[in-house]
């Protein structure tokens, strides 16, 4: 009997540490989890196709080159056209088409994203999407901002920042400050994390 109660006490605690084990399997997998334009990806890349259907991949890649039309290759063997694309994640940007853009200038550079896509940089209660496009000359790169994530993504100007920027004083204070910050990219960036945050982060 003695030798019995150790015997169980051993079996208890290690039912103990499995239950824990697979506890914290499942935390860590709930992690995985990401919410991108309020759709819950579960990790996984989607694309959002024009006719208002989504579907979701393992991975999706950007394919550009010499003699050939920008697109993407979901799961390394589908080939998706930016025409019948509306928004895409890739697993690591989100990116939405010029046609949820308020702008009227046109691009058919595919850099970072399809061509005339604009690849969102920055999330919060103000977000920032970035695009580039030609001027004639050189590969030039515009920005645009957004309130959440249901309003409009209006082209970025100094007069619009500063309007959004008024109910942030510390956020409003940086942008308007003299400081030299280059490229200019990074100084809006700064006040749009003051701005989500309330402070400035540290970035590495």
């Amino acid at each position: 009997m003695k030798r019995t109660i150790p015997f169980i006490s051993a079996i208890c605690c290690a039912a103990i540490l499995l239950q824990a084990c697979a506890g914290s399997k499942n935390s860590l997998s709930d992690k995985s989890t990401e919410i991108v334009n309020n759709k819950v990806t579960n990790g996984t890349c989607y694309v959002e196709f024009t006719d208002g259907s989504t579907k979701q991949f393992a991975s999706l890649k950007l394919i550009t080159g010499i003699f050939k039309t920008p697109h993407l290759l979901a799961d390394n063997k589908q080939v998706l056209n930016s025409k019948e694309i509306k928004s895409y994640y890739d697993g690591q940007y989100f990116a939405v088409s010029d046609k949820a853009l308020t702008t009227s200038k046109t691009s058919y550079v595919a850099v970072d994203a399809l061509p005339g896509f604009a690849r969102r940089i920055a999330t919060g209660k103000l977000n920032v999407y970035s695009r580039k496009f030609y001027n004639g000359n050189n590969s030039v790169e515009e920005y645009f901002l957004q309130i959440g994530s249901n309003s409009p993504i209006v082209a970025y100007s100094t007069e619009v920042m500063k309007g959004i920027l008024k109910d942030n004083a510390k956020a409003l204070e940086y942008f308007n400050s003299n400081a030299k910050v280059s490229p200019v990219s990074k100084k809006i960036l700064t006040a749009v994390e003051i701005y989500n945050n309330g402070e400035l982060l540290s970035k590495n």
